[in-house]
């Protein structure tokens, strides 16, 4: 073997010793590190304060319970500057340990911050190596973000935890509140004359009371965090919130109601209660005209009576045909509510466009910088069909032996 040889044989197991060393460089210890489980971003008052970032850190020693001090089991700590990285920078001075982001569950953006735009923190949640992806967002109602990161709850220890349970469990019951991840976000903010729709976030009672233990200890809690209607975007800014009929109706059209209640008007003061458990909407667009598209929105439901406080006979299929009617009709209006909505607003978070895209993507790149107009005054036809699957654990009631 020459020498040459011999020399490079020798080098190339120190070399490849020294390749595996390099995952290593900027290591730092668990015991070293701070969990971040939520951050809140607010509008400063100047440009030198633009961002007031705060994070919400998990004390690990009260969630442990071996070395508990009964002492909060988070602590929140609050930083600002003309960018994001900027206001972290200046959060650390506070913190012993490094500020780790790869645990974030919830981040909470301003009312203000939203009407400005919020283009710019979605570009650094997408680019920061530590963030994830999965992270839900939410915008804070008429009060600064901040609140709602130092709000005591009840049943999580991490204020974080809590409300993405809440947003779990109201998604599954109510209807209209779902998951809305970072990712979802930015696609949403690309969509031509379009926008996302983001959950709203809001703490009612004595806001006061709200960092303190003391908010744990009664039956009645002083303050609590709860999830509220839907923030709608045109492009990254905000442009207005939906409740009610309108936010359903929204939500029906983005395919992503899993449940939800259903009350149905039979006469004055007379209601009857319903669950509707499975909803499939597609849009179909007729956009050889693309100037003037035709749009249908077909509706499948199913659902279960839940509440019948009168004396209807439920064994009676024209009776349930009837009231499958008035379901359908209530449909009807949700969806018009919310299309209605989005019209005054000037934005097509709905997916109008999208599905005008689909169907003529040569004529969509000639109308989609003047898409606002044609959606407000484009046809738009709706067909409902509605089924009463059970009427849960009875069929006639009671109540119908005292007509």
């Amino acid at each position: 073997m020459s020498k040459c040889n011999f020399f490079l044989a020798g080098l190339l197991p120190c070399v490849l010793i020294c390749l595996s060393l390099t995952g290593c460089w900027d290591s730092v210890e668990l015991n070293r590190r701070a969990i971040v489980s939520g951050v809140s971003i607010d509008r400063g008052p100047t440009e030198e304060e633009k961002y007031v970032v705060s994070f919400q850190v998990i004390v690990a020693d009260e969630i442990s319970g071996k070395n508990a001090r009964g002492t909060s089991p988070v602590s929140v700590y609050k930083g600002s500057g003309r960018s994001m990285f900027e206001a972290l920078a200046n959060a650390s001075r506070q913190t012993a340990r490094f500020l780790s982001l790869g645990h974030i569950r919830v981040v909470i953006i301003s009312e203000k911050f939203a009407q400005e735009g919020i283009k710019d923190i979605m570009d650094v949640l997408e680019r920061e190596s530590e963030t994830r992806l999965t992270s839900l967002i939410f915008i804070s109602k008429g009060q600064p973000a901040s609140e709602c990161m130092t709000t005591m709850t009840v049943f999580g220890r991490i204020p974080s935890n809590d409300l993405v349970e809440k947003l779990q469990t109201t998604s599954k019951q109510f209807g209209y509140n779902y998951r809305m991840e970072v990712d979802d976000i930015i696609r949403g903010i690309q969509v031509p004359g379009g926008g996302p729709v983001i959950n709203g976030v809001l703490v009612t009672g004595d806001l006061e009371q709200r960092e303190s233990n003391d908010n744990l200890k009664k039956i009645r809690p002083e303050a609590i965090i709860k999830v509220t209607g839907l923030a709608a975007f045109k492009e990254d800014k905000l442009k207005g919130w939906l409740q009610g009929e309108e936010a359903i109706g929204t939500v029906l059209l983005k395919n992503k109601i899993s449940q939800m209640p259903v009350l149905v008007s039979i006469g004055e003061n007379d209601y009857i209660s319903f669950n509707v458990y499975l909803s499939q909407v597609h849009i179909h667009a007729d956009a050889k005209d693309i100037e003037h598209p035709i749009f249908t929105i077909n509706v499948t439901q199913q659902a279960g009576l839940k509440e019948s406080p009168n004396g209807l006979d439920l064994t009676d299929p024209t009776v349930l045909n009837n009231l499958s009617k008035l379901l359908e009709k209530n449909i009807k209006e949700q969806i018009r509510a919310a299309i209605t909505t989005a019209r005054s607003l000037k934005s097509d978070y709905l997916g109008f466009g999208e599905a005008a895209e689909r169907a003529n993507p040569r004529g969509w790149k000639q109308v989609k910088d003047h898409w606002d107009r044609i959606f407000g005054t484009c046809q738009i036809n709706i067909n409902t069909d509605a089924v009463i699957r059970h009427t849960d654990m009875r069929s006639d009631s009671f109540q119908s032996k005292y007509k």
